[in-house]
């Protein structure tokens, strides 16, 4: 039998895989389907898996909910971000958007103390700084103006922080695979409608993209519930850093699949963006592991107390 931890980081390691893949996948149907299309496959086909595994989870409770409010956030940051996703993936290379993407952990080090009123020290503080310089540079400003496939992945790292907010209250209260199938039943009819208003976005797939987008929606589902176990069977600090593995495997993959050759600018701001985002991961790690020590001490204290007053 494999230890927690363990499968804790096999999970991790899949869901990194699956990222790397859909977006492989996304890049290859960006040049003859829609935008419009492609989400409503995605979400579409990544449904069944997730609503077969809630329904084993949660049985009849499988859509039962307590935070609708903060779900809603939940929800707006969720389809946002794929959506910004998407089209930064059509305009960038595989491996600057994947950079530009995971550094939303700067940005919610920087909205945590205003939206959970965590405290920021000057450590993480000083990380999220040397952070942005680390953006900076791989938006490349020194080589070409900025294009709106970067803007489309910097806003998308704004939007992912305050996805991973609203995930932080939730997790709190509600079960990880409600809130997952709720997203995507959301999603579904939200591209579904979009169709109204947009009826040229109308694309019948063919030949290999029904193939293609049937494998989008099983990954982008294997993907929520890799991270979901992950997090389950390991701790967040280290759930986190092995994630920052998809930055380096991304660039590889662009090189190798669609010959995109990375600037030496581009990657020196990449491998700042990941130190600073690993750095602020270990300090969380170190704080909470502060107080974890401090809690068992006073507990401890406590019990020595009261034994000491039944003696008495």
């Amino acid at each position: 039998m494999m230890p927690g931890p363990m499968i804790g980081v096999f999970c991790t390691l899949s869901a990194v895989a699956f990222g790397l893949v859909a977006g492989v996948i996304i890049k290859v149907l960006s040049d003859d389907l829609s935008l419009l299309t492609t989400l409503f496959y995605r979400f579409l086909f990544c449904l069944p898996l997730i609503l077969g595994v809630a329904l084993i989870a949660r049985g009849g409770a499988f859509l039962k909910l307590q935070q609708k409010k903060t779900m809603l956030f939940r929800i707006v940051f969720g389809l946002a971000g794929i959506l910004l996703w998407f089209l930064a993936l059509r305009n960038i290379s595989l491996g600057q958007a994947t950079a530009l993407f995971q550094s939303s952990v700067l940005f919610v080090t920087l909205a945590s103390p205003l939206v959970l009123s965590e405290r920021v020290g000057p450590f993480r503080m000083g990380a999220v700084l040397v952070g942005m310089v680390g953006i900076a540079l791989l938006t490349d400003p020194f080589s070409a103006p900025l294009t709106t496939g970067i803007l489309y992945a910097v806003a998308g790292a704004v939007v992912h922080a305050g996805l991973s907010l609203s995930l932080r209250r939730l997790g709190k209260r509600d079960e990880p695979v409600t809130i997952a199938l709720l997203h995507n039943l959301a999603g579904f009819v939200v591209w579904s409608s979009c169709f109204l208003l947009f009826p040229d976005q109308w694309q019948v797939p063919v030949g290999q993209q029904w193939i293609l987008l049937i494998a989008l929606g099983v990954i982008s589902s294997l993907l929520q519930l890799s991270f979901t176990f992950a997090y389950k069977f390991s701790d967040a600090v280290v759930v986190v850093t092995l994630r920052y593995l998809q930055v380096p495997s991304a660039g590889i993959l662009g090189f190798v699949l669609f010959s995109e050759v990375p600037t030496f600018v581009q990657v020196g701001g990449a491998t700042i963006v990941v130190t600073s985002c690993m750095f602020i991961v270990w300090r969380e790690f170190v704080i909470s592991r502060k107080q974890h020590d401090s809690n068992l001490r006073k507990q401890e204290g406590r019990a020595y107390d009261n034994s000491s007053n039944g003696r008495n």
